[in-house]
């Protein structure tokens, strides 16, 4: 890891607060990320609004237990421990509670990329179709296989899962997902909406993959939660 531990509880903190703030995990919601040894999450109990970097506790790619015991994880750690077993490029991950993707999931409307931010998600967006809590390594592993080289797959009724290479990237998908979700959600209402032709994909794709990209947007929203 090119950051240490302590850096990387800092970020995963902002980020999980940063997350709230925007509706996207409310109180149950949680954020990861990978290191030498495992993985650091936000804790089960504390509120995702007031996140702190001390209060990150970490967990096994082995088995869903951290240091502080199996009570402090998330019951849905799972979701975390499965996904970067089978992929190892994935260094941060996001189990969401947004809105917009819960509800188009109920209603089985299409989730595509129909904005320029969209185009992140231009590899496809696979549904897992169980809407049960992730609370088994056999349910870990299920959502792991469905969602396999995809940069986010839906919980049908329940939530989504983001993943990316570091916390900053994941905090942008996790937005732009929504986003895009949202306004979809806006055009079915009102028409048939359609994907962006692949050739607008790939070019945005391209652009939305800079890292700059990626801290402007990060630096944005934390400006906001830093003026409260």
């Amino acid at each position: 890891m090119s950051q240490n531990k302590e850096e990387l509880r800092d970020l995963l903190a902002r980020c999980c607060r940063m997350l709230e703030a925007n509706r996207l995990i409310d109180f149950s919601g949680h954020v990861s990320c990978r290191t030498d040894a495992g993985y650091l999450i936000n804790p089960r109990d504390q509120s995702r609004f007031i996140a702190k970097p001390e209060k990150m506790v970490e967990g096994s790619l082995a088995s869903p237990y951290s240091a502080q015991g199996r009570e402090a994880l998330p019951s849905e750690a799972y979701i975390h421990s499965s996904i970067y077993n089978l992929r190892p490029d994935v260094y941060a991950i996001a189990h969401l509670h947004s809105p917009a993707v819960i509800t188009l999931s109920i209603a089985g409307r299409p989730i595509f990329p129909a904005v320029i931010s969209g185009a992140v998600f231009a590899d496809g967006i696979p549904v897992y179709h169980d809407s049960r809590l992730i609370n088994s390594m056999a349910r870990g592993d299920q959502l792991a296989e469905a969602l396999g080289n995809a940069r986010a797959v839906i919980l049908r009724g329940h939530g989504s899962v983001v993943v990316a290479e570091n916390i900053k990237s994941l905090f942008f998908a996790c937005v732009y997902f929504e986003r895009n979700a949202e306004r979809l959600f806006e055009a079915y209402q009102i028409g048939n909406p359609q994907p962006l032709p692949p050739e607008e994909l790939e070019e945005m794709r391209q652009w939305l993959s800079k890292e700059r990209v990626h801290g402007k947007i990060w630096d944005y929203y934390a400006s906001m939660i830093d003026c409260r």
